[in-house]
C-alpha cells in the first residue's frame, strides 16, 4: 500500500501542511467573524435605546454643552414645532420635526451617526436668524425613526429627498439649504443629486466632510488604536452583507460634481477625522460655486462650538 511506503519525514510534512492550511482557514473565519462584531457594534442599532434621543458623548463637556444649548433652543421655539413623518422607499416609518416660522425656504440639518434630531437643534439658530423654517430628522435607526442600519448616506440620502417632496407639497416650500454635518455630508449629496434634490436644493453646508465615508470610518478607527490588517478590510464585507449597498458609493470625492449649487465648506484644522488636506482635495475638485472657511480650533463636529460667532456668520452671509 502507498501509506506502507510513506518515509517518517512525509508524513510530517503532511502534517505540517494540514496545520498550515487548517490555520490559515481558522484565521480566514477568525477574521471574518471579528469584522463582524467590529460592524455590528458601530454601524448597526442593537437595541431599542442605542442611537436614541440621548447625549451621544455624555463624558464629552463640549458635547453635553452642544446639546444643552440646542435643547435650550427647542425649548424656546416649541410653539413652531410640528411632529412630521414619512415611510422611506423600503418601508420604515421615519420621524422629523419642522420647525415653521412661516418662511418659505427650510434648512435641513442632516448630523452625523448615532444623533437624533434634538442634536439638530444646535444649528438651528444661524439659519432662523437668516430667514429660513428648519427640518431636524430621526435618520433611519436613530432616535424614534425605525430602521436598525446605518447605511451612511445611502439610503439616508434617499429619505431626505422625500422629507423634501413632503415640505414641498404640504407645507408649500419653495428651496432648501442642507446643512452636512460629517456622514450628513453623504446623505446631502446623495439627496441632491436626487430628481427633487435637482429641483429644490438651492446651497449645501458642509461641516467637516470627508472625500469617503470609509476613509473618515478609518481615522476613526486608527484613532482607537486598532491596526488595519486585516480586520478593518472584511467590515465592508458585513456591510454590504446587512445593508445591500457598497459602502464605496458613499464617496463625496466621486459625486460631489453630480451637483451644481454654491457650497460652502467648513472645516477645522484640529479635525483627525476628516482630515484638512482631504477636506481641501474635495474643495479643490468640486467644479461650482463654492466657498470654503478654515477655523484653528475645534475637534469634528465641534467647530461652532469653538467659533459660534464666526461660524454662524458665515452661515447667514451664505445663505442669504
Amino acid at each position: 500500500m502507498i501509506y506502507a511506503s510513506l518515509e517518517w519525514w512525509h508524513w510530517l510534512l503532511i502534517a505540517l501542511g494540514v496545520l498550515l492550511i487548517g490555520g490559515l482557514v481558522f484565521s480566514i473565519f477568525f477574521t471574518f467573524y471579528v469584522a463582524k462584531q467590529v460592524y455590528l457594534h458601530t454601524l448597526v442599532k442593537r437595541t431599542p435605546e442605542e442611537w436614541g434621543r440621548v447625549c451621544s458623548a455624555p463624558d464629552n463637556e463640549e458635547q453635553v454643552r452642544m446639546w444643552n444649548e440646542g435643547l435650550a433652543w427647542g425649548e424656546k421655539n416649541k410653539e413652531y414645532i410640528k411632529e412630521v413623518s414619512i415611510t422611506s422607499v423600503d418601508g420604515l416609518k421615519l420621524v422629523g420635526e419642522f420647525i415653521d416660522f412661516g418662511k418659505k425656504q427650510t434648512a435641513i440639518i442632516l448630523s452625523g451617526r448615532c444623533e437624533c434630531l434634538w442634536y439638530g437643534y444646535y444649528y438651528a439658530l444661524p439659519y432662523q436668524k437668516a430667514g429660513y423654517n428648519i427640518l431636524v430628522i430621526d435618520g433611519r435607526g436613530h432616535g424614534n425613526s425605525e430602521g436598525k442600519y446605518s447605511t451612511a448616506g445611502i439610503l439616508e440620502g434617499k429619505d431626505v429627498s422625500l422629507w423634501m417632496k413632503l415640505l414641498h407639497e404640504i407645507y408649500k416650500q419653495e428651496g432648501f439649504v442642507l446643512h452636512c454635518i460629517c456622514v450628513g455630508g453623504s446623505t446631502g449629496l446623495f439627496a441632491a443629486k436626487t430628481p427633487i434634490g435637482q429641483k429644490f436644493v438651492k446651497k449645501i453646508v458642509f461641516d467637516g466632510a470627508y472625500i469617503s465615508f470609509k476613509e473618515s470610518y478609518k481615522r476613526h478607527y486608527i484613532a482607537k488604536g486598532h491596526a488595519l490588517f486585516p480586520v478593518y478590510y472584511e467590515i465592508w464585507y458585513w456591510f454590504k452583507h446587512y445593508t445591500h449597498v457598497s459602502a464605496k458609493i458613499s464617496a463625496p470625492i466621486k459625486m460631489i460634481n453630480d451637483v451644481n449649487v454654491p457650497i460652502l465648506f467648513i472645516h477645522s484644522k484640529e479635525d483627525i477625522f476628516s482630515l484638512p488636506d482631504k477636506a481641501q482635495t474635495l474643495f479643490d475638485t468640486y467644479k461650482g460655486e463654492k466657498y470654503i472657511k478654515w477655523f484653528d480650533k475645534g475637534a469634528h463636529s465641534h467647530v461652532r462650538i469653538n467659533n459660534m460667532k464666526e461660524y454662524d456668520e458665515n452661515i447667514i452671509e451664505f445663505v442669504k
